[in-house]
C-alpha cells in the first residue's frame, strides 16, 4: 500500500509541476495579446459576483453564457488571491495547460506506448493559435471539462460505479449550461458512436453512457429556465441560423482552409518561394498534411478495431467541419475557433494509432521539439507594454472620471486595470444602449462622459446630452465630459 501511495503521490506531483511550468509559459504567451472588450467583459462579471451578484442579475451576456467553464475560474482565483490584472492572462493560460495534461493524461490512458508526441500540434501554438486559445471566453473551460468527461468514461468502463456516474452527470450539465459547443463536440459524437457500435453489434451499447448524456441534456434545459425564472442572467444567443447559400459555403471553406493553415503555422500564400521565405510554413504543411493523412487512414482502415472514442473523435471532426461549411456562423479566419477542440481529438487519435519503434518514437520527439521551436511566439511578461500602459484607462483616472459611456470595442476594454465603469452603447440613428456583456444598471445609474472613436459620434453625443464642458483627445478618440449626469433607459 505505501509502495502505491508513493507512485500515486510522484505521478501527481510531475502533473503539478508540469501544470504550473505550463501556466507561467502559456501566460507569457498569453500576454502578447492586449485587452479587449469580449475578453475584458469575463473579468467584470467575475468582479460583480465577487461583489455579491452570484447569478449576474441585470447582465446582458453573449452567445453562450460561459458561467461555469470561464467565469468562475476568474471567481475562485481572485476570491482566493485577491483581484490582479495578471489574473485576466493567468486563467486562459490555466486552463490551456490542464487542457494539454488532461490530453497527455488520456493518451497514457489509451495507449501508455502511444505517440502522445502528437499534442505539440495543439500544446506549442503559433501567434494564431495564442489568439485562438489564449483570451478568456472562448471555449477552452467547456473543452477541459469535456476532456475529464471523457476520462469518467474510461473509468466507468473499467470499473462501473453509480457515484462516478453522478459526478459525470452534473459536470456534463455544467458544461452544457455554460457552452452549447458542448453539444457538438461531445453530445452528439458519442451519441453518433453509440449508434454505430449498437449497428455493429446488433445490440445496445453504453446504455447507461446514453442515458446519462440524455438525462444531462433534459437537466441543462432544467436549470436554464430556472435561472431564468430566477433573474438570472440573459443570453441573447446566435441569431435564427439557416443554411448558408452556394456562393457563402464556397466562402466558408475558404475561411476554414485560411484558418486551420494559420493555426498550424502553414500557412504559405504570397510567401516568397525560398526556404527563407516560405521553408517554415512549408515544413509545417508537411506536419499538418501528415496529420490529415494518418487520421484518414485511420477512418479507412479495415483492421483496426475503432472503438467509442475512435468513433466520437471521427465523428467530432465531421461534425464540426460540416456544421462550419454549411451555416452563416465563418466571418474570418477568428472563426476558425470552433475547431481547437477537433484539433485535440486529432492529436488523441494520432496519438493513439501510431505504432513505432523505439527509434521511431525517437525521431518522433524529436519533430515534435522542433515544431515547438518553430512554432511558438516570442513570450513577454510586461503586461503594461503590450497594452501600452492603458492610456486611456490612465486617463480616466488622472480626471477622477468612474462611469460613462463608449461604443463596444471601446468599453471593457478600456475599464481596466483602474475600476473604471464604462456602458457599451450603439450609434446609429440614434445613441442607444448596448444589451451584450453589459448591465442594465449600468444605464441608469449612467455617467459623466463619452468616449467616442470619431469626430462624427463626438458631434452626435453633444446633440443627444448637450454641449460638453472638456473635450479631449485620448490616444486616438474623442473624450467628452460633462457637469451632469447623463442616462440612457431602454
Amino acid at each position: 500500500m505505501s509502495v502505491l501511495f508513493k507512485q500515486i503521490s510522484k505521478k501527481s506531483f510531475g502533473y503539478l509541476l508540469a501544470f504550473v511550468v505550463l501556466s507561467g509559459f502559456y501566460m507569457s504567451l498569453a500576454a502578447t495579446l492586449p485587452l479587449n472588450s469580449d475578453s475584458a467583459s469575463a473579468v467584470l462579471e467575475a468582479q460583480d459576483i465577487l461583489h455579491g451578484n452570484g447569478l449576474l442579475h441585470g447582465w446582458g451576456l453573449s452567445a453562450e453564457s460561459y458561467y461555469a467553464t470561464e467565469t468562475l475560474p476568474y471567481v475562485v482565483l481572485a476570491g482566493l488571491a485577491g483581484w490582479h490584472l495578471s489574473f485576466y492572462y493567468l486563467v486562459p493560460a490555466m486552463l490551456l495547460a490542464a487542457l494539454v495534461l488532461l490530453a497527455f493524461r488520456i493518451c497514457r490512458i489509451m495507449a501508455p506506448a502511444g505517440a502522445w508526441w502528437w499534442l505539440a500540434l495543439v500544446a506549442a501554438p503559433t501567434a494564431f493559435g495564442v489568439q485562438m486559445m489564449l483570451i478568456p471566453c472562448i471555449h477552452m473551460g467547456a473543452y477541459v471539462g469535456v476532456l475529464v468527461c471523457w476520462l469518467l468514461i474510461f473509468a466507468q468502463i473499467r470499473q462501473e460505479k453509480p457515484a462516478v456516474w453522478t459526478v459525470f452527470v452534473v459536470l456534463l450539465v455544467l458544461c452544457l449550461a455554460s457552452d452549447d459547443i458542448v453539444k457538438y463536440c461531445f453530445v452528439l459524437p458519442v451519441l453518433g458512436a453509440v449508434g454505430l457500435l449498437s449497428v455493429q453489434k446488433r445490440r445496445l451499447e453504453y446504455g447507461r453512457l446514453v442515458l446519462c448524456v440524455l438525462a444531462s441534456l433534459g437537466l441543462t434545459h432544467l436549470l436554464k429556465t430556472v435561472l431564468a425564472h430566477n433573474g438570472a442572467f440573459h443570453v441573447p444567443g446566435l441569431w435564427t441560423m439557416s443554411f448558408a447559400g452556394q456562393a457563402r459555403v464556397w466562402y466558408n471553406l475558404s475561411v476554414l482552409v485560411s484558418g486551420v493553415l494559420h493555426f498550424f503555422g502553414a500557412y504559405f500564400f504570397e510567401k516568397e518561394f525560398s526556404l527563407h521565405g516560405a521553408g517554415k510554413e512549408l515544413l509545417h504543411l508537411a506536419v499538418l498534411l501528415l496529420a490529415l493523412w494518418g487520421v484518414v487512414r485511420i477512418a479507412r482502415s479495415k483492421t483496426r478495431q475503432l472503438d467509442l472514442f475512435d468513433y466520437a473523435a471521427l465523428l467530432c471532426l465531421g461534425i464540426m467541419v460540416g456544421a462550419f461549411t454549411l451555416s452563416q456562423l465563418a466571418i474570418d479566419d477568428a472563426s476558425t475557433r470552433y475547431f481547437v477542440f477537433p484539433y485535440v481529438m486529432m492529436t488523441l487519435l494520432l496519438a493513439r494509432h501510431t505504432v513505432l519503434p523505439a527509434a521511431g518514437r525517437a525521431m518522433g520527439l524529436a519533430g515534435a521539439a522542433v515544431y515547438a521551436v518553430l512554432s511558438v511566439p516570442a513570450p513577454t511578461l510586461n503586461i503594461w507594454q503590450t497594452n501600452r500602459n492603458f492610456p486611456i484607462n490612465m486617463e480616466l483616472a488622472r480626471l477622477g472620471l468612474t462611469q460613462g459611456f463608449a461604443s463596444y470595442w471601446s468599453a471593457a476594454s478600456n475599464s481596466l486595470p483602474n475600476q473604471v465603469r464604462i456602458a457599451p452603447v450603439e450609434f446609429g440613428a440614434e445613441i442607444k444602449p448596448f444589451h451584450y456583456l453589459s448591465k442594465r444598471d449600468w444605464y441608469t445609474q449612467g455617467g459623466n462622459f463619452v468616449l467616442c472613436d470619431t469626430p462624427a459620434q463626438a458631434a452626435q453625443a453633444q446633440i443627444r446630452f448637450g454641449s460638453a464642458r472638456m473635450v479631449e483627445p485620448v490616444d486616438g478618440h474623442i473624450l467628452l465630459v460633462w457637469d451632469k449626469t447623463l442616462t440612457l433607459p431602454g
